[in-house]
């Protein structure tokens, strides 16, 4: 985006002055769902603050328009923020941020705050509003516990955001409500999962439609009695985009992973084999399948999942990609 610059020069010897102003309508950078198909960017640009020059004759829209500056949205959309004193989340609860969209000066996304064990209760939240540079002025929408209030965003360039939370309208229900006050918020990272052990061989990068290039990444719980299966979407530096919980027998590992469109809607679906590791040898394979959403989500059958696996289906990629091939 460019800057508006005013350049006067001044000729002392006639005493006559001219001055000439270049401005250029600015617009938002608009970001929509990255297409986990396309591409995850995670970069920043920063620019100086622009500085105002009044100009009459425009309307309030061009006014808020010209005085933008360029921010590439797509490094705020998408990750699961989590403020930065809940340093075991969310095992022992903490609170959580996801921006779904931003576009045309309008942002949505949905905050949520999760109690401690064993009870977890919960509150969570749309949020919709107005975004302008790097300010987002956000109302709390079908809050869960029944609170009204807003929540004023700043997008930092250092990959945090600052959460103002204010509560204006308290429900009777006090059994879990958003925290108010001003937060830091930074993406909840592979890093901050206690116990993860990464399946190297069964970790890829995909092209994943709405999503874009990401990091397909498989692995296990390895900090306690259980041993479950995780997988999740990150992009290059770790941030997770999106968590399968995976709902899977403990100790097994993950076998194989596909990514195709098994029921023709135009979006990836991803295979998933798993494999008993009990005592080192290897047990029967049971399969399970992601199907992609318009919306980037996936959801998981659990009776297409039983009915692959009471079929036999489910030995091999191509032997589950063909039966679902049948039925679809």
């Amino acid at each position: 985006m460019k800057k508006k610059m005013l350049f006067t020069i001044i000729t002392t010897s006639l005493l006559i002055a001219g001055c000439g102003k270049n401005a250029s309508t600015n617009q938002l950078q608009q970001s929509e769902k990255p297409s986990l198909e396309t591409s995850v960017e995670n970069s920043v640009t920063t620019e100086s603050k622009e500085e105002s020059i009044p100009i009459t004759t425009t309307t309030a829209a061009t006014t808020a328009a010209s005085t933008s500056k360029t921010i590439d949205y797509n490094q705020y959309l998408k990750k699961t923020w989590i403020r930065d004193t809940d340093t075991d989340f969310p095992d022992n609860g903490g609170v959580s941020i996801l921006i779904s969209k931003i576009g045309d000066g309008k942002i949505q996304g949905e905050i949520s705050v999760v109690g401690n064990a064993p009870a977890y209760n919960m509150d969570n939240a749309e949020l919709e509003g107005t975004i302008i540079n790097d300010t987002a002025e956000c109302q709390l929408v079908n809050d869960s516990r029944g609170n009204k209030g807003t929540v004023e965003l700043l997008l930092k360039p250092d990959n945090t955001i600052e959460a103002t939370i204010t509560i204006t309208e308290k429900s009777e229900d006090t059994i879990m409500r958003l925290p108010e006050g001003t937060f830091e918020f930074t993406p909840y990272n592979l890093k901050n999962v206690k116990g993860f052990e990464l399946t190297k061989d069964q970790t890829f990068m995909v092209d994943l439609n709405s999503w874009g290039n990401v990091k397909f990444v498989s692995g296990k719980l390895t900090g306690g009695d259980h041993i479950p299966v995780e997988c999740y979407l990150t992009n290059e530096e770790g941030d997770i985009l999106y968590n399968f919980n995976a709902v899977l027998p403990y100790s097994v590992d993950v076998k194989a992973v596909s990514f195709q469109d098994v029921n023709k809607d135009g979006l990836k679906d991803i295979i998933i084999i798993v494999e008993d590791n009990y005592d080192g040898a290897s047990g029967e394979p049971l399969a399970t399948v992601y199907l992609q959403e318009a919306d980037g989500s996936f959801t998981n059958d659990n009776e297409l999942n039983q009915e692959i696996n009471n079929s036999g289906n489910n030995k091999d990629i191509s032997t589950i990609a063909s039966y679902l091939s049948s039925k679809f």
